[in-house]
């Protein structure tokens, strides 16, 4: 038995290993019935769909030939982490349009093709329609600006 497709077979076990978590987690919940479903109902659903389809990718894996994987980016993955703890941290104290933007410029520094100008739009874009989604029109009580 021969890999053809790596990238199939890795996002396969990536999958099936998700479902597996999903499961176990979900069956601490009532299920239910399909006419009314409890809380675990859409998570055990959600897993056995989810393993389906990894399963899928591993065999598939396994019959078609497919592109072979790249090299690991730890510097980009270590990059992004950051970025999200550091939104984490800011946003109290920053507010929603600074983290965000501070934040986005930061996680642009994970791509090799790091243009100044893109980035500034990107974080402006972003900054925008978050504002407009969580705090306009969903109405989530966000600190918007910074409160010193």
């Amino acid at each position: 038995m021969r890999i053809k497709a790596p990238k199939d077979f890795w996002s396969g076990v990536m999958f099936v290993g998700l479902a597996v978590v999903a499961f176990v987690t979900s069956q601490g919940y009532s299920l239910g019935t399909s006419t009314k479903m409890g809380p675990g109902y859409f998570p055990v659903v959600l897993s056995l769909v989810l393993g389906i389809l990894g399963l899928v990718l591993v065999a598939r894996s396994l019959v078609l030939a497919g592109e072979a994987l790249e090299a690991f980016h730890g510097r980009a993955i270590a990059v992004l982490v950051v970025a999200i703890v550091a939104f984490g941290l800011m946003i109290g104290k920053l507010g929603l349009v600074v983290a965000l933007g501070l934040v986005t410029a930061f996680s642009a520094m994970a791509s090799a093709q790091f243009r100044a100008f893109e980035v500034v739009a990107l974080s402006a874009f972003v900054t925008l329609i978050s504002v407009l989604i969580f705090v306009v029109a969903l109405r989530l009580p966000l600190s918007v600006w910074p409160s010193f």
